[in-house]
């Protein structure tokens, strides 16, 4: 059975670099030799601490897993039936199966080598820096909130989050002519925010929400949007969209943070965004903006390391020892 190197998380607080074993591809299926991996750092910190999952449920993740879900690579190998993908491919891949006894796919990202379905495998445009398509999924993920509220050039917007999910989502508005402001408590993140992801970036340690409103929005937000996924930042945001204004909701809302005020919609005859998951099709579309600029990737990658490094990366993640913002894993490198 074909073995490979994969990140492991052994339990919610030990990731290490490990041998795994990998099927062979079926028909249908594409093998995809990773370059460069992308750490989704909120959604899989949740999933290595055992917090992901619907409200009132148990967490379908178990220990030792291979986290993540998205990673820039070249196609190594095809199994019948495969049409579309040629040897020696750029692609972009998302998850991957494993034929390990002791260890599960938590979606399998960050692996060396990837076995999963063709229509899971996206080509990358020629030319184009692996490490900008290495995080395809999450910036799918600001993509489609960014997209799905009406916009017109010159409404004003209201992100909360200063995380990638928060750049990406600023960057979407500002792309389709909103005015952007971001708020989070990060100075360093709030700095590239305020050069690549809005038109001000506000740290609400030092600035309360509502002044921010009185300054930018007086008459309330067209649209406002969380990445954060707690009560406390929807029941914030409440507050500041304008009557028949729009609120999208962009984070994960874990267990004791997914009630919404309905009472407090009503008043303001708000509309309700709440995009997940990812498609194809907005993969590709996300892909494009990448590839034109729109969208900004490796200015906020603050962390490349070796594979090698794995545990190193997830230290970041689960114990947030230093300012970081994107971090990927190269896989070129041990």
């Amino acid at each position: 059975m074909p073995r490979t190197r994969a990140v492991c998380a052994l339990s919610p607080d030990q990731v290490v670099l490990r041998e795994v074993n990998i099927p062979k591809p079926d028909p249908g299926e594409v093998v995809v030799r990773a370059e460069f991996s992308s750490i989704s750092t909120g959604t899989e910190r949740w999933v290595i601490t055992g917090q992901f999952h619907p409200p009132g449920s148990k967490s379908s993740f178990p220990h030792p897993l291979v986290p993540g879900y998205q990673k820039a690579g070249v196609v190594e190998a095809l199994g019948a039936e495969v049409r579309g993908l040629r040897v020696g491919q750029p692609v972009f891949a998302t998850t991957a199966r494993l034929a390990d006894e002791e260890v599960i796919a938590g979606w399998g990202g960050h692996i060396e080598h990837s076995v999963l379905p063709e229509h899971e495998v996206i080509p990358l445009p020629k030319g184009l820096d692996p490490v900008k398509a290495a995080a395809l999924v999450l910036t799918q993920v600001g993509y489609n909130g960014g997209s799905r509220p009406p916009v017109k050039p010159g409404d004003h917007a209201m992100v909360i989050g200063d995380g990638l999910v928060g750049q990406w989502l600023g960057q979407m508005l500002r792309h389709r002519g909103a005015r952007v402001v971001l708020a989070g408590r990060r100075p360093e993140r709030l700095a590239t925010a305020a050069q690549w992801s809005a038109a001000r970036a506000v740290n609400i340690k030092e600035i309360p929400l509502e002044e921010v409103a009185r300054q930018e929005a007086p008459g309330g937000f067209d649209l406002v949007a969380d990445t954060v996924g707690t009560a406390e930042s929807v029941a914030q945001l409440l507050g500041l969209v304008r009557r028949d204004g729009h609120l999208v909701l962009n984070g994960y809302y874990r267990e004791g943070e997914h009630l919404l005020s309905i009472q407090q919609l009503h008043s303001r005859e708000a509309t309700v965004h709440a995009p997940a998951g990812w498609t194809r099709q907005r993969l590709e579309a996300t892909l494009g903006l990448v590839e034109s600029g729109a969208l900004r990737v490796r200015e906020l990658m603050t962390h490349i390391l070796p594979a090698a490094k794995a545990a190193e990366a997830y230290r970041l993640v689960l114990d947030k020892p230093e300012a970081f913002l994107g971090i990927c894993l190269d896989w070129r490198q041990f």
